[in-house]
C-alpha cells in the first residue's frame, strides 16, 4: 500500500469516527431534552441564584419557604408550567431536581434527590399564589418530613379520626410516580418517546412557563423563544 492509499484511508477511518460522534452527540442533545429548552437555560439558573452547597431537607425547605410562583390557572400556569419552573429554580440552587408526571391524573410535581440520596417530592401548584401552601412538601411513606409537609397541616386541620399513617397512604403516587423526567424537554421529546412508547408526551406550550406572565416581563426569560 502507497503512502497515498494510506492517508485516503486514514482520512476515510476518520471522516466515518466523526460522522458517528457527531451523530451520537446530536442524538444525545435531543435525548437530554436540553434542545427543547432555552439556551443557557440552567447556566442562567445557576448564575441567578447559586448553588446553596448542602443540599439537605432543611435547606430544600427554607428556600421554598420563600418562594411564591404565579397564580395557576388552567391551562396557562398549571401542574406542568409550575412543576418545569420549580425544577429549574431548584436546579439553579444546585439541588439534583426531577419531574414527574402521571398521565392518568393528568397532574406533574417535582421531586428533589438529596446529597443523602433520599427524595422528597413536591407539589409545585402548592408555591402558587392562588393556592399558597408553602413548602409544598409531601411527606414520604415513612413519615421522615413530616414536620414540614403540607400532607401533615392537611391532616391536622381535618382533625380525622384516621390514623396519620392510614391518611398518608393517598399520597403514596407522589413518590411512585409512572413516569419521571430529569428536565422539561424531555417531557416534549424523543426522550418520552423511547423512555415510555405509546404513551402520550406533552406539547411545548405545557411546559414553557418563560411565556407566561410575570416571567415575560423579566430578562432573560423575557429573551427566550
Amino acid at each position: 500500500m502507497g503512502v497515498l492509499d494510506f492517508v485516503g484511508n486514514l482520512l476515510k477511518y476518520t471522516v466515518f469516527i466523526l460522522t458517528i460522534i457527531l451523530a451520537f452527540l446530536i442524538f444525545y442533545h435531543y435525548f437530554s431534552g436540553l434542545a427543547y429548552l432555552p439556551e443557557d437555560y440552567y447556566q442562567t439558573a445557576k448564575s441567578m441564584y447559586g448553588d446553596v452547597g448542602v443540599h439537605d431537607i432543611k435547606n430544600l425547605t427554607a428556600i421554598l419557604n420563600r418562594t411564591m410562583l404565579p397564580p395557576y390557572k388552567e391551562d396557562v400556569f398549571d401542574s406542568s408550567e409550575a412543576s418545569s419552573y420549580l425544577e429549574w429554580y431548584l436546579e439553579g440552587h444546585g439541588f439534583k431536581t426531577y419531574i414527574a408526571r402521571s398521565d392518568a391524573l393528568r397532574h406533574t410535581w417535582v421531586i428533589v434527590e438529596l446529597d443523602d440520596g433520599s427524595r422528597v417530592a413536591i407539589e409545585a401548584t402548592a408555591l402558587t399564589e392562588n393556592k399558597y401552601s408553602p413548602p409544598g412538601i409531601i411527606d414520604a411513606p415513612d413519615g421522615r418530613y413530616r414536620n414540614m409537609s403540607i400532607t401533615w397541616k392537611e391532616y391536622l386541620s381535618k382533625n380525622s379520626r384516621q390514623p396519620y399513617e392510614e391518611f398518608l397512604k393517598d399520597y403514596l403516587y407522589y413518590y411512585n410516580p409512572p413516569k419521571i423526567f430529569d428536565n422539561p424537554g424531555q417531557m416534549i421529546g424523543i426522550a418520552s418517546d423511547l423512555r415510555y412508547p405509546g404513551w402520550a408526551k406533552l406539547s411545548y406550550d405545557e411546559i414553557d412557563w418563560w411565556n407566561s406572565d410575570p416571567f415575560t416581563q423579566f430578562y432573560p426569560s423575557s429573551h427566550w423563544d
